[in-house]
């Protein structure tokens, strides 16, 4: 069986709002919606981009089910999550027009994944930037920096964005998945005080591999409260992950 786990947290730099967001939702009978986004910054209410989408996103895995439900076919996992991605750029096309947004208010970094509960296979889409962590390896996306948001897109073809603008990554028989935003990297001291040490690789090991508590729901709260706590560390960014265990 799968288990899911959540964390969503404020950076320490941001006072007013989390600009991350993070989603899990059913898409179908055996199939579960899992994605985190992270708003850029230096963009205009980056906490509206990255909640807007969760929302839109949350609403479209609801008409899949629906879909599933009453046609009784459940599609490919992967032309499944190509189909999500898209009814996604046209719902931010069309809020797009019909809110007159400017180019910096939909500026969002987006890992969405799509998973067989059954078969244990996942697809994942990569837009902009973020952290996978897959059966015990790291995957970096950074794009130097400078990721390429959905949002510099809208007036584009968008089959030619999905094809040519996102990053994809299969994983076949899930035994420990994670996404991420990139607030991961960003543990730091928070106060001045002195506390026992602890290895950044030792953080990603505690939140991506350590086995204890998985009945706990709350596993990955706890264990960023034991950072916080016991090592004297927060995160400076925004921080949001999602982590698929089979256990």
């Amino acid at each position: 069986i799968l288990k899911f786990y959540e964390l969503s947290h404020i950076g320490g730099f941001h006072l007013n709002h989390n600009e991350d967001y993070s989603l899990i939702a059913e898409a179908g009978k055996s199939r579960m919606l899992i994605a985190v986004m992270d708003g850029c910054s230096s963009g205009s209410d980056s906490y509206f981009a990255s909640t807007l989408i969760g929302k839109l996103l949350r609403k479209i895995a609801k008409e899949e089910s629906y879909r599933e439900y009453a046609t009784r076919e459940t599609p490919a996992l992967n032309s499944q999550l190509e189909k999500i991605s898209l009814k996604l750029f046209d719902e931010l096309v069309l809020i797009n027009r019909q809110l007159d947004l400017k180019s910096n208010e939909l500026l969002s970094t987006i890992i969405l994944g799509l998973i067989d509960t059954e078969e244990k296979n996942a697809e994942l889409l990569i837009v902009g930037d973020g952290y996978i962590h897959v059966n015990g390896a790291g995957i970096e996306y950074d794009n130097d920096n400078k990721p390429d948001y959905i949002g510099y897109h809208l007036n584009e073809e968008k089959d030619l964005w999905y094809s040519s603008k996102t990053e994809k990554l299969s994983v076949e028989k899930i035994k420990d998945l994670t996404i991420s935003t990139d607030g991961i990297h960003t543990f730091r001291n928070f106060d001045g005080k002195s506390y026992d040490p602890i290895s950044e690789s030792e953080i990603h090991r505690r939140f991506f591999e350590d086995l204890n508590d998985l009945e706990n729901s709350n596993k990955l709260k706890k264990v960023f409260i034991d950072i916080e706590s016991v090592n004297g560390l927060r995160p400076s960014d925004d921080l949001s992950m999602i982590r698929v265990i089979n256990a």
